[in-house]
């Protein structure tokens, strides 16, 4: 059983270091790999070690020493890591599934890399610096080119999902789109009158329980 649930799961294997002179920490969901349980569509539940990539929108699983791709997600119901329930989308990514109020928002967890800069001397990096002689590192099925001496910041770019009466995602991601959508609220006034933030997950989620009550 183990070994069909390998075959099922698991397609691309990757080292889980980064091949620059500067290290970046992967960008995980969750602190570390945990428990999760993987509800196939023909009824068959299989027990993992889960996290989800937030660089490169990856589900992944542990064994080992190895991280893994899933594999086959066409063949998956949904994924629950410990009470937090996902969906399957589309290419190899996931949505998490939130109740908020009276509906859900599928939560596209998503994180994207800038660079501050090249080292310029003195222990200092210029934005405005060349970029040259890339190097690459690899995240799942993603390659990324990368300069030995530059250096990298992370910032969440979570996008924010509903459905439509046809089953159909619908992109609710900013104020005006959440506005398009529930166009009996007014979701600017309440953001305001709260001291709510979109760009912020918990308040996001805040403006989206509004919206659905």
């Amino acid at each position: 059983m183990k070994n069909n649930l390998i075959l099922l799961l698991l397609s691309v294997c990757f080292s889980s270091s980064i091949l620059q002179a500067q290290e970046l920490s992967q960008t995980y969901l969750y602190d570390e790999f945990k428990d999760g349980l993987v509800l196939f569509k023909d009824g068959r539940r299989s027990s993992a070690m889960l996290n989800y990539n937030t660089t490169v929108e990856e589900m992944l699983y542990k064994n080992g020493e190895q991280i893994w791709a899933i594999a086959n997600p066409l063949e998956i119901a949904a994924i629950d890591i410990q009470g937090d329930m996902f969906v399957y989308v589309n290419k190899h990514i996931f949505y998490q599934v939130v109740k908020v109020g009276v509906g859900e928002v599928y939560v596209e967890w998503k994180t994207t890399y800038f660079s501050q800069g090249k080292g310029a001397g003195y222990g200092g990096y210029s934005a405005t610096a060349a970029i040259t002689n890339y190097s690459t590192f690899q995240e799942g099925a993603a390659v990324t080119k990368l300069t030995p001496n530059e250096k990298f910041s992370y910032k969440p770019d979570n996008r924010y999902w509903i459905k439509n009466a046809k089953g159909k995602y619908v992109n609710v991601t900013t104020i005006k789109m959440l506005q398009k959508n529930f166009p009996a609220k007014n979701v600017k006034a309440f953001c305001e009158e709260n001291n709510l933030v979109h760009t912020k997950h918990a308040d996001m989620l805040k403006i989206l329980e509004y919206c659905f009550r």
